[in-house]
């Protein structure tokens, strides 16, 4: 197991599609445990999303997971969406509540423990879930967050991935409370490059993700003489480098179809995750 993870998000044009297809056939390099694709809201993407999986897996020979929401969709189109994954030889599913499409907020199922459970009563898929180290923006308090992970968990996922975050301390606390509350599936961190800061504002702002003094100011700073690219590197590998260091096998890294940072990061994973591994031999 390689403990790095990549996501993408389908091409909007044969263009995009035949250069997200040389960006998935980079990464592939590195072996990763699992790619996954996303799936637009209301199952906008779908065909999008069906026809990447199905491509990715086989000419990458990586294992490749399939997004799937469930707002705005209805449980038959879910069900058929799902025999169509298992069909395609897709044996893993990010299940997710979803954003409304077209302001609709159809909800076919009561809560996303439920679609968990529904999902694995189509087909003994391996469900991957999200969690959130600075609480979900709907989540009434992180008490509550913690116990619909713990819910999530129970119905059958086997596998949370986080929201992405910028300061390790606020994910490493999230850990040690959900542990505490007898979540024992693998937690993975969300790991997101910086290619646009002001873009990456504008996300962080919409899920209440916050983005330390120091992010700032380092872009703040890039007129001193170091680029926008470079100021992302360096913020991406002291991050990961500590995620590793502090005894993390795995990392997912949320690509933005796009190599150079993606690249990086499973690069300085690796080598930090060997690092502490050799350190911990010696002490032993």
């Amino acid at each position: 197991m390689s403990g790095i993870s990549f996501e993408y998000f389908p091409g909007r044009s044969e263009k995009a599609s035949n250069q997200l297809a040389e960006t998935v056939k980079l990464l592939a390099q590195f072996q990763p445990d699992f790619q996954s694709v996303t799936y637009g809201a209301g199952g906008s993407d779908r065909n999008g999303t069906l026809d990447a999986v199905r491509r990715f897996q086989t000419e990458t020979g990586v294992r490749t997971a399939s997004h799937l929401t469930f707002t705005g969709s209805s449980q038959d189109d879910i069900r058929s969406f799902a025999d169509e994954l298992w069909n395609a030889e897709i044996r893993q599913i990010v299940a997710l509540r979803g954003d409304p499409r077209d302001g609709s907020d159809n909800l076919p199922f009561e809560d996303t423990p439920a679609f968990v459970a529904a999902l694995k009563e189509c087909h003994p898929f391996e469900i991957a879930v999200a969690c959130y180290p600075e609480i979900h923006p709907k989540a009434k308090s992180s008490e509550a967050d913690i116990e619909v992970l713990k819910a999530k968990q129970d119905a059958g996922a086997s596998l949370a991935i986080t929201q992405f975050f910028f300061d390790n301390s606020v994910f490493y606390e999230f850990v040690e409370r959900a542990r505490a509350a007898d979540i024992t599936i693998p937690i993975v961190p969300g790991i997101l490059p910086i290619y646009n800061f002001a873009k990456v504002c504008e996300m962080a702002e919409q899920c209440k993700t916050h983005i330390p003094d120091h992010v700032h100011k380092a872009f703040s700073d890039e007129t001193m003489g170091s680029s926008a690219i470079e100021v992302a590197s360096e913020l991406l590998k002291a991050q990961v480098h500590d995620l590793a260091c502090a005894g993390f096998e795995a990392i997912h890294i949320y690509t933005l179809n796009k190599v150079e940072l993606a690249k990086l990061a499973a690069e300085t994973f690796n080598s930090a995750k060997e690092l502490h591994q050799q350190n911990k031999r010696k002490v032993a």
